[in-house]
């Protein structure tokens, strides 16, 4: 059986990179669900902004896992990159606030009728918008934990962490307690 991609935007693989060891390409769920993200996260991962607050992402283990993203044929390729166009003209027109990277990410998601994790309130706009399933990172992990691949400790070490690097997405504290049935850490 073929495996359902999962795509993480950039700021979803930062939040969960860290603290999930392996996190793209392992198989979970039921249907098999696999995380992946699209070549482009190297690039925004190279500027200087996040090279230097996420030094980390640098480390071979990190660069070689990012290796995993979806195969596409060069039609595929072709379409998405079209995608990407008729994306960006919307943006510029009707959506200011998603960025080229984030507009390549739901073009990708569009095109290999996945879902999206991402906590960018812009990016998830345009993404339903377009008909794309979102996901946030909160409810990402809620689906991993609900399906055995993590624990609970795994969830609040994610927490944990976003909040050492204060990072915390959107509603976090209302969405933990709704999606865990506890208080934050």
């Amino acid at each position: 059986m073929p495996l359902a991609q999962i795509l993480l935007d950039t700021n979803a693989y930062l939040r969960l990179a860290k603290t999930i060891r392996p996190l793209l390409g392992q198989p979970f769920g039921d249907p098999p669900s696999v995380l992946s993200v699209i070549p482009e996260i190297n690039q925004e991962l190279e500027g200087h902004r996040l090279s230097s607050r996420f030094p980390w992402t640098d480390a071979p283990e990190h660069r070689e896992e990012r290796e995993f993203a979806p195969q596409l044929s060069r039609a595929k390729i072709r379409s998405i990159n079209a995608t990407q166009e008729f994306l960006w003209e919307y943006v510029v027109r009707e959506l200011p606030g998603p960025s080229r990277v984030d507009v390549a990410y739901v073009a990708h998601a569009i095109e290999l009728n996945c879902q999206l994790v991402t906590d960018d309130q812009a990016m998830a706009a345009l993404a339903q918008e377009h008909q794309v399933e979102t996901l946030t990172t909160l409810q990402l992990l809620h689906l991993m934990l609900e399906c055995g691949h993590i624990s609970m400790s795994t969830v609040r070490a994610a927490a944990g962490y976003w909040r050492y690097t204060q990072d915390l997405p959107a509603n976090y504290h209302k969405d933990y307690r709704a999606l865990f049935g506890e208080d934050p850490p």
